[in-house]
């Protein structure tokens, strides 16, 4: 029998969704039904109450005010004076791949929600400034699609009105961290000085930690804009969707730190 050989991103996959919820969820409520079993009840009770306390943290306003709100607090939206008193030398936009969907009848790869709002708001961007635009993103893990997130990011950017020439792709990355590597690596070779970063603003701490480099200034300019920051209602309060989906976003940048930390 031959070896099954796992790459070490598939590896991190499978880590990744056996602790992240649901996978984690799943596994803790078997380990306190391991507990009670082994008549270990404290414990069990202890660990039960605990996941109660944070399923509810997950899904509520107040979990997002834990999780999500740091993460969009550390850089604010990019003005237009600000780039003008700025004097930079050769700037141009990267945009982070977000995700594509693909259709499962047609199997047609289409942008994803995430990132068509960062292409969005590098377009708001190029506006005021004309500068050239890299997206950067490859065909994703286990995407059946041939096609990259950066061929359809240029599609889109050129259907919003951004000349063909204008728009250049980097398509090998997989991750926020090869994103990072494939496309400094080709920014350099055109001699830009500036990196004007565009993600979400949840994904930016992240981000900028991967791009740091000692040759280029990264500009961040977060854009989608997650957290509400206002008084929040009984809708809010109670567990909800949208809260949930928040927040396992801002769960998901918080292990990405942690694992790049690691590294």
């Amino acid at each position: 029998m031959s070896n099954i050989l796992i790459s070490p991103l598939l590896f991190r996959k499978i880590i990744m969704q056996l602790l992240f919820p649901p996978g984690g969820i799943i596994l803790s409520i078997l380990l306190i039904g391991v507990l009670f079993l082994c008549n270990k009840k404290k414990l069990a009770t202890i660990l039960m109450l605990f996941l109660m306390i944070f399923l509810y943290l997950l899904s509520s306003w107040f979990g997002e005010y834990i999780f999500l709100r740091p993460l969009e607090d550390d850089y604010g939206f990019l003005q237009e004076n600000t780039m003008e008193d700025m004097n930079l030398a050769n700037p141009v936009l990267v945009v982070l791949s977000g995700g594509i969907t693909e259709e499962s009848l047609s199997g047609k790869a289409e942008i994803g929600e995430i990132t068509l709002a960062r292409l969005y708001g590098a377009y708001l961007i190029y506006n005021r400034s004309k500068y050239p635009i890299w997206v950067t993103g490859g065909i994703l893990f286990n995407h059946k699609g041939a096609t990259s997130s950066a061929t359809i990011m240029k599609q889109v950017l050129i259907n919003l009105g951004v000349p063909f020439d204008n728009v250049f792709i980097e398509e090998k990355s997989r991750t926020t961290y090869e994103n990072a590597i494939f496309t400094i690596e080709e920014i350099k070779k055109q001699g830009y000085k500036e990196i004007i970063l565009v993600t979400s603003a949840l994904h930016m701490r992240r981000s900028v930690l991967t791009f740091k480099d000692s040759e280029l200034t990264i500009i961040p300019a977060p854009v989608n804009y997650l957290f509400e920051n206002k008084n929040p209602d009984i809708l809010s309060i109670l567990p909800n969707r949208e809260s949930w989906e928040h927040n396992l976003r801002a769960l998901h940048e918080w292990i990405g730190l942690l694992y790049y930390r690691i590294l």
